[in-house]
C-alpha cells in the first residue's frame, strides 16, 4: 500500500474511534506551560473530533497570550481577538496577525502520531505549510492517548513535531 492509501486507511479507522472526552487534557496543557515557560501559544479552537483545548484557552490567557490560526488562502496565521465561524467550519480571531517567530508553542492538532513526531492532519496540508516555516518555537501534537503509534506514515512533505501531549502525560521528542 502506498503512503497515501495508508494515510487515507489510517484517517478512515480513526474517524469513528475517537472519544468524547478530553479529561485531564487541561492539566497537560498547565503541565507543559510549567515545564516549557512560554509567554505565547498557538493554541487551535477544537472541532468536535479533537481533544478540546477549550478551557484551557480560556483560562490560560491571564499568564500568557493564546493566539489561534486562521486560514488565509492556502496558509495559517495566528491572530488574537473574537472568535467567529469562518470557512472550513472553524471559528477563526478577527485581531491582527502576530509574527511566526514571536510564538513560543504551538499545539496542533493531529488525527494520529508516531513516537517519532510524524504526525497525521486531515490531509489539507495548512499545517504542514505553516510549520515548515517553524525554527525557535516547539510544535506539539495534541492527540488522544490511543492515537499514539509504533509508526504513521509520512512524506517528504509532511512536518515532524517536537512533542506529544495526551490527557494523561506530555513528552518532547529527542530527535527531531
Amino acid at each position: 500500500m502506498d503512503t497515501a492509501n495508508a494515510k487515507a486507511e489510517l484517517r478512515k479507522r480513526h474517524a469513528d474511534a475517537r472519544p468524547l472526552s478530553s479529561a485531564g487534557l487541561t492539566d497537560q496543557l498547565k503541565n507543559l506551560v510549567v515545564s516549557l515557560g512560554p509567554k505565547v501559544i498557538a493554541s487551535y479552537v477544537p472541532l468536535k473530533s479533537e481533544p478540546d483545548t477549550g478551557d484551557f484557552n480560556q483560562s490560560g490567557g491571564a499568564r500568557l497570550k493564546i493566539v489561534f490560526p486562521r486560514v488565509v488562502g492556502s496558509d495559517l496565521e495566528f491572530a488574537t481577538g473574537d472568535l467567529s465561524p469562518a470557512g472550513l467550519g472553524i471559528s477563526e480571531p478577527d485581531g491582527e496577525a502576530i509574527a511566526l517567530s514571536d510564538i513560543d508553542v504551538f499545539l496542533v492538532p493531529a488525527l494520529a502520531v508516531d513516537i517519532n513526531g510524524n504526525r497525521l492532519g486531515k490531509g489539507k496540508g495548512f499545517y504542514d505549510r505553516c510549520l515548515k516555516q517553524i525554527t525557535n518555537a516547539k510544535v506539539i501534537a495534541v492527540v488522544f492517548d490511543q492515537e499514539v503509534l509504533e509508526k504513521v506514515p509520512s512524506e517528504e512533505f509532511d512536518q515532524r513535531v517536537d512533542g506529544i501531549l495526551t490527557p494523561s502525560r506530555w513528552w518532547l521528542i529527542e530527535s527531531r
